[in-house]
């Protein structure tokens, strides 16, 4: 299964420390080689953003994980939420897959569960639409 991480834009897409959206994509990038619990179950890409109508494309600004197993999409989950306490400013973290978004606002342990059970409520099979959750 396939998870894309980019980072929620705001006003002002430079944290208090000059950190951009193209340093946060790269440092989660690094985050999520060296975790040992996806060693082996992951696979990470860095990508460009997809460019509005009217610009080239711009700087690295996504993370494609394709994983191997539900353990393995924990595992991610939990390296997010670590990466994210690392951070002084850590930036909201978009998380897609299968056309279900969740928005991670929070690092606390109990963010991996709130996922799981947005992703697996917003299913297709279960015939309801993919939508947008926050989740702190």
């Amino acid at each position: 299964m396939e998870v894309r991480l980019t980072f929620v834009e705001g006003a002002n897409d430079k944290d208090t420390r000059g950190t951009d959206l193209a340093d946060h994509t790269m440092s989660l990038y690094r985050w999520l080689l060296m975790d040992p619990e996806l060693r082996g179950r992951a696979k990470a890409s860095i990508a460009p953003a997809q460019p509005g109508q009217g610009h080239m494309g711009g700087p690295l600004e996504v993370v494609n994980v394709v994983v191997s197993n539900t353990i393995a999409l924990g595992s991610l989950l939990v390296a997010v939420g670590a990466w994210r306490g690392s951070r002084p400013r850590a930036p909201e973290v978009r998380l897609e897959r299968d056309g279900v978004v969740v928005t991670v606002q929070g690092s606390s342990p109990e963010v991996v569960e709130q996922i799981l059970r947005t992703w697996d409520a917003g299913r297709p099979d279960d015939h309801q639409d993919p939508n947008q959750g926050n989740v702190e």
